[in-house]
């Protein structure tokens, strides 16, 4: 049964979904093309290699915009599989941010920006998964 709450619920975690995942296309494509503020020194992708920022900028587009962008669907469509979706979600952008954490370090305020929306995603995905309470 879909109740007011529910229905509420379930737009506010595709709201943030939708956010969280144009935000990430926007980043990676910035750091793909190099856009003003988004360069950093190559320096930071040692670890992995690398020696451009734009195979990090087309997994940020790929791995976490698409991820949200998936699970944003389910919301928006008030699915019931849109708690476990969001979750995943959850899931893949945590594990994003350890190996990030993991190979460059704590460099950019952005980062603690995106742990805090990972937070509150994760409460969102978790409120989302209450049933109702029936009569």
């Amino acid at each position: 049964m879909r109740t007011l709450r529910t229905s509420a619920t379930m737009r506010l975690l595709a709201t943030f979904e939708t956010l969280i995942a144009a935000s990430a296309v926007y980043g990676g494509i910035s750091l793909i093309v190099g856009a003003p503020g988004f360069t950093m020194p190559v320096e930071w992708l040692a670890p992995l290699g690398l020696t451009s920022w734009v195979l990090p900028g087309i997994a940020l587009v790929l791995v976490i915009g698409g991820t949200l962008a998936w699970a944003s669907v389910f919301a928006w469509r008030i699915d019931f599989r849109a708690p476990v979706a969001a979750l995943a979600a959850c899931g893949v952008l945590t594990g994003w941010l350890a190996i990030q954490f993991g190979v460059i370090g704590v460099r950019a305020p952005v980062q603690w920006v995106t742990v805090g929306l990972l937070a509150v995603l994760l409460g969102l995905a978790l409120l989302a998964r209450r049933r109702p309470a029936t009569s």
